[in-house]
C-alpha cells in the first residue's frame, strides 16, 4: 500500500467511528465499502455524525500541532526526563536545538490531512443531502457550510504555517491513486485561496448552538471571523518580508482589525445570547482597561486589587475560568475534553506536566524580559507560567519552574513570596482562540499601520487585567515607532499564551516581516531569503531565552526562512513520487533543492 495514509483512509468506517465518539451517535455502523458509501448521504444526521468526526479527529492531531507551532520557541526548556519517553526526550532535544530531521514522525502531516478530508465530504455531499431530507433546511445547511469551510481552512492554516508550501485541494480523497499527482502549492498562493474561501462564508455560520460545549467547541461567526483576521495578519507580515506594497501591507492591517472587532462583536452578542437564553449562567464581572476597543471586557480578577499583603490568598479568576472551568466568556472557539466522554488532554499532561514523562519547564529568563523587571512579582502570568511546583516551600527555595495553566491554584503573599497548592486536571479543552488574542492581533496591525498609541492601549489593558493592583501596565511607556511596538506586541503574546501552541508560530510570522537577506529565496528568486529575519528573530528572542549559548549555532542552522518551517516528512515524498520537494535547508544535500533523489533530511 503506498503511503499517503492521510488521504487514503476516509472509509466509512472510519468517519462513523469517530463520529459516534462525539457529542450524538447520529451514524449507524456500514461495512468499509465504497458502494455503501455512495447510498450513505441520505439525511441531516449523516452529515452531522461526519461534521463531528472531523472535530474529533481535529482532536487527535493536537501533539503535533504543539510541536510545530511551539516548542522550538524561546519559551521552554526540554526537561532531561529518562524514562520510558527517552526516545521521545532525544526528538524533541533535536528540534529544540534547531536539528530538524525528516524521519521524525511529529512531521506526519498525515491527520490533519484527514480532518481537512472529512470537511471535503461534508461540503461535497451537502447539497445532495438537501435535495433528498425534507426536514433539512437551506439555512441549516449554509451555517454547516460555513463551519466545515472555516474548519478546513484552519486546519490549511496550521499545515502552510508549519510547512510553507504544501499540498492543496478541495476535493475528497478516497484512494491513494486520488493523490499521486498532488504536488506542493505555495504558500502565499494557499493563503490567498483560505482567504477568499472564509470570506465568503463570513457571517453565514451559526451565532450559537444549542449547548455551551458546542457554541465554544464548533466553529461559529466568533471564531470565523477571529480566523479572518489571523490569516490576514500573516499576509500582512509574508507581503512585507517580500517587499510587497505598501498598500497592500497596509489593507491587510486594515483587514485584521476589521475582521478582529467583527469577532469581538459576535462574540459579545454570542455572551448575552446565552446569559438570556435557557441555558442561563452567571456571568464574569469585566473591565475593559481602557483598551480602546469596544465588546473587548476582560474578565476581571476581583481579588487582585491591593493585594500585596502577607497572608492573603489570591483567586484568579480569569485564569480559573478560562483553563480550568472552559468556554469561558472570553472563550471563540476550544476542542472540547471530559472525563464524561473519557477523552483525556494528554498532549497537555505530556508537554507541561509534572509527573513522569517528557515535558518541558517554562524558560523563566525569557518570561521575565517580556514582563519587564519592574511587574516580574506582581503579573499573576508569571505565576502561572513558570512558578515553580511546589506544595510548601516559598518561591527562591525551588526548583524548575512549571506552566501551571492546567492547575487549580491558590496564590498567598508571605513576606513577598508567592506559594502555591494545586491539583493536577486532565480534561482541560484546548482553546484555539481566545478574546485577548484577537485583541493582539489587532494590536500588532495597529503596529503596522503607525497608529503606536492603540496598539500600547490593547497591550496595556491586558497587562493591567493580570497586575496585582489593576491599576498599572505599561501606561508611562510612549514607544511611537514600528518596531518598539511589535516587540511590544511579541513580549506580551509570549507571557499571555506560554503553553498554548503559538509561540513558534509568532516567532516565524516576526522573521517573516522582517524577510531581508543578501541571497535569492532558494525557490522564489524574485525575492531574498528572508536571512535577516531569521538573525533578528534568533538575537532578539531565542538568544533571550534557553538558547543563548547557541545563538550561532541556531542562525547557521536556520539559515533562512525555509529554516523557521518543518521539513517534509520523508514517507510523504515517495509516496507522491517526488512531486513534493523536500524543504531545502532540510534537505540531506545541504541545501540543494532536489526533484526526486533526496526523501531524507537531518540537520547536520
Amino acid at each position: 500500500m503506498k503511503r499517503f495514509k492521510y488521504l487514503s483512509n476516509i472509509a466509512l468506517l472510519g468517519i462513523m467511528a469517530l463520529g459516534a465518539t462525539s457529542c450524538d451517535d447520529f451514524l449507524t455502523l456500514y461495512p468499509q465499502d465504497r458502494v455503501v458509501e455512495e447510498n450513505f448521504w441520505e439525511d441531516k444526521n449523516d452529515l452531522e455524525g461526519v461534521r463531528y468526526g472531523a472535530y474529533k479527529q481535529m482532536s487527535s492531531t493536537l501533539n503535533n500541532l504543539i510541536v510545530w507551532g511551539d516548542i522550538r520557541s524561546d519559551a521552554y526548556t526540554l526537561n532531561p526526563v529518562y524514562d520510558s519517553h527517552q526516545d521521545q526526550y532525544y526528538t524533541y532535544k533535536k528540534i529544540t536545538e534547531g536539528q530538524l530531521d525528516s524521519t521524525l514522525t511529529v512531521y506526519d502531516w498525515g491527520s490533519v490531512y484527514t480532518t481537512i478530508n472529512f470537511c471535503n465530504k461534508v461540503l461535497a455531499h451537502g447539497e445532495e443531502v438537501l435535495a433528498r431530507d425534507a426536514q433539512f433546511t437551506r439555512t441549516e445547511w449554509e451555517q454547516m457550510k460555513a463551519e466545515m469551510t472555516a474548519l478546513r481552512a484552519l486546519n490549511y492554516f496550521y499545515l502552510l504555517r508549519a510547512f510553507k508550501d504544501i499540498p492543496y485541494s478541495n476535493r475528497v480523497v478516497n484512494s491513494d491513486e486520488d493523490v499521486q499527482a498532488y504536488a506542493a502549492t505555495p504558500q502565499m498562493e494557499v493563503l490567498d485561496i483560505l482567504i477568499k474561501d472564509v470570506r465568503q462564508v463570513a457571517g453565514k455560520g451559526r451565532n450559537r448552538n444549542t449547548q455551551l460545549k458546542d457554541t465554544r467547541g464548533l466553529m461559529t461567526n466568533t471564531a470565523i471571523y477571529a480566523l479572518l483576521s489571523e490569516m490576514y495578519l500573516w499576509r500582512s507580515a509574508l507581503r512585507e518580508g517580500r517587499g510587497y506594497s505598501e498598500d497592500s501591507v497596509r489593507m491587510d492591517a486594515d483587514s485584521v482589525i476589521y475582521f478582529g472587532q467583527k469577532s469581538l462583536d459576535y462574540l459579545a452578542t454570542q455572551n448575552q445570547q446565552l446569559t438570556s437564553s435557557s441555558h442561563d449562567r452567571p456571568r464574569s464581572n469585566t473591565d475593559d482597561f481602557g483598551s480602546g476597543l469596544s465588546n473587548a471586557p476582560l474578565i476581571k480578577n476581583e481579588d487582585m486589587e491591593n493585594s500585596y499583603n502577607a497572608q492573603q490568598t489570591v483567586y484568579i479568576e480569569s485564569y480559573e475560568k478560562i483553563f480550568n472551568s472552559g468556554n469561558s466568556d472570553e472563550s471563540i472557539f476550544e476542542l472540547q475534553y471530559s472525563a464524561e466522554d473519557e477523552r483525556k488532554n494528554d498532549p497537555v499532561n505530556h508537554f507541561w506536566g509534572h509527573s513522569n514523562g517528557t515535558h518541558f519547564s517554562s524558560n523563566e529568563a525569557a518570561m521575565s524580559n517580556a514582563v519587564g523587571s519592574s511587574r516580574v512579582d506582581k503579573d499573576s502570568r508569571m505565576w502561572y507560567s513558570c512558578m515553580r511546583y511546589t506544595d510548601d516551600m516559598a518561591r527562591d527555595q525551588l526548583e524548575e519552574g512549571y506552566c501551571l495553566k492546567w492547575k487549580e491554584c491558590r496564590f498567598t503573599f508571605n513576606g513577598g513570596k508567592i506559594i502555591t497548592v494545586s491539583e493536577q486536571l486532565n480534561y482541560h479543552n484546548w482553546i484555539f482562540y481566545r478574546q485577548t488574542d484577537v485583541m493582539l492581533m489587532m494590536a500588532e496591525a495597529y503596529a503596522v499601520l503607525g497608529e503606536y498609541k492603540k496598539c500600547r492601549d490593547i497591550v496595556d489593558a491586558i497587562q493591567k487585567r493580570n497586575m496585582l493592583d489593576q491599576q498599572t501596565g505599561l501606561s508611562a511607556t510612549s514607544d511611537n515607532n514600528k518596531e518598539k511596538c511589535i516587540d511590544l506586541v511579541m513580549r506580551e503574546r509570549l507571557i499571555e499564551f506560554v503553553g498554548e501552541g503559538k509561540r513558534w508560530f509568532d516567532l516565524v510570522r516576526y522573521a517573516e516581516r522582517i524577510g531581508g537577506g543578501h541571497n535569492p529565496d532558494p525557490r522564489e528568486p524574485q525575492y531574498t531569503d528572508g536571512a535577516d529575519g531569521v538573525a533578528a528573530m534568533v538575537t532578539n528572542y531565542l538568544a533571550k531565552g534557553a538558547y543563548s549559548r547557541i545563538q550561532q549555532n541556531l542562525k547557521n542552522r536556520i539559515k533562512n526562512r525555509y529554516g523557521l518551517y518543518c521539513p517534509i516528512y520523508f514517507k510523504e515524498l515517495r509516496a507522491n513520487r517526488y512531486l513534493i520537494r523536500q524543504n531545502p535547508v532540510w534537505d540531506r544535500r545541504k541545501g540543494i533543492d532536489t526533484d526526486a533523489t533526496s526523501d531524507e533530511g537531518t540537520a547536520e
